[in-house]
């Protein structure tokens, strides 16, 4: 008789700016959607943004899930043990074998376009190809790595809460970047590489992370990584203010600003409740948000006047 596999999944917040409302979101959600199946949870902060670290950001995560009274099974327990120990710097040598393996298949190319530039020839943002077929050494100065993908190309995947989803990658990421102008590999690399390291098989993310997930799955279907292309997907919906989804530009929503104004723990569960329309259920904490949650009772828009 096979033996089903056990859920693991991670929650994995950037040390960029002080978290908000929508990060206590997908936090409540990823840590439910475990331990309503006796999962693993893991905690990974994606620390590749190094521009933009503080080391109070780092500090916000944990003093938020302590707030929140979330727990984890595997990862850091303090900021000290996660630049010790499981800061992404520390993980450069594995992320470059990821991209070796795209160099010897001709998958990459050296592209120093800046953003004014690629802004100035397309009118979306999106990169308009310019350096595809220019054969810049890998080694040019200021350059980027891009990684090309085939015209027409579409990714497809199994969603557990929104079912088909299908994306047109070509058009919507063309050949997106895999390794940053200072020669640290850029998110998509590292983030499947990280998910494989860990084992995880569970990947719960904001619906504004979808083409990450179709450039992730690209990725591994030109590297051979099979657990990655069979790990299960939870898109969950955002929470959206004046027509915008939070962002950590939002001081005035982030949550380090609400505690200092006086918020509990039981009104930050109050509050993510009544944004989910739960708020008859009587969730004051984790354990009751537990209780009441269920994946196909999220709403498919959340508004935060």
């Amino acid at each position: 008789m096979e033996t089903k596999q056990q859920i693991k999944t991670r929650i994995a917040p950037t040390p960029s700016g002080y978290l908000h409302l929508g990060n206590a979101l997908s936090f409540a959600i990823t840590w439910a959607l475990a331990r309503q199946q006796q999962g693993i949870v893991a905690l990974r902060i994606d620390d590749l943004d190094n521009a933009r670290f503080r080391p109070e950001y780092l500090q916000d995560i944990f003093d938020t899930l302590d707030f929140m009274g979330l727990d984890y099974d595997e990862g850091p327990r303090n900021p000290q043990d996660f630049q010790e120990n499981y800061s992404q710097l520390l993980r450069l040598p594995t992320y470059q074998m990821q991209l070796d393996k795209l160099v010897q298949q001709g998958m990459v190319y050296a592209c120093p376009c800046s953003r004014s530039q690629i802004a100035a020839l397309s009118l979306q943002g999106l990169y308009p190809l310019t350096c595809r077929d220019e054969h810049l050494p890998l080694d040019t100065p200021n350059a980027a790595w891009r990684v090309r993908i085939p015209e027409d190309t579409t990714i497809s995947f199994q969603d557990q809460l929104l079912g088909h989803c299908t994306v047109a990658l070509a058009l919507e990421m063309p050949d997106f970047v895999v390794r940053r102008k200072d020669g640290i590999p850029a998110y998509q690399i590292a983030s499947i590489v990280d998910d494989l390291a860990m084992g995880v098989n569970l990947i719960v993310r904001g619906e504004d992370l979808m083409l990450s997930t179709a450039a992730q799955l690209f990725l591994a279907q030109h590297t051979g990584a099979t657990a990655f292309t069979d790990a299960a997907f939870v898109h969950h919906p955002l929470i959206v203010s004046g027509g915008n989804k939070l962002s950590k530009s939002h001081d005035a929503l982030s949550l380090t600003e609400m505690r200092k104004a006086g918020l509990t723990p039981k009104q930050l569960w109050q509050k993510l409740a009544e944004l989910l329309g739960w708020q008859d259920a009587g969730i004051a904490d984790a354990q009751s948000f537990l209780s009441r949650f269920r994946l196909q009772d999220l709403p498919r828009h959340i508004a935060h006047v």
